[in-house]
């Protein structure tokens, strides 16, 4: 997998339009919905927050304030083991994700 494989070698990963951008969206996977409430944050926070506990770092952009304000508020959580395995299980299947 390519970001063991970045780990292996002290390459630093970096996520672009972590939340989907052309590609598609994950914001409305179940799995991401429940996190979010379970937390109180939005399902762009939990994406951005998985991404950040892989150790991937992170390149967003909105001209939102209000949603350039939410992707800096991802550091009052932590998912549980249990939710990281959930949201990775989500590349297992056809659908579009990042990282």
């Amino acid at each position: 997998d390519l970001l063991q494989f970045c780990k292996e070698h002290g390459i630093q990963l970096q996520a672009w339009s972590p939340l989907g951008g052309s590609a598609g969206s994950v914001l409305a996977e179940p799995v991401l919905m429940k996190a979010a409430a379970a937390h109180n944050v939005s399902t762009a926070q939990v994406a951005l927050r998985w991404a950040l506990q892989k150790g991937v770092a992170l390149v967003v952009g909105t001209a939102d304030p209000g949603h350039a304000k939410g992707d800096l508020d991802i550091f009052g959580f932590q998912l549980s083991d249990e939710e990281m395995q959930d949201i990775s299980a989500l590349g297992q299947k056809p659908a579009p994700l990042v990282v």
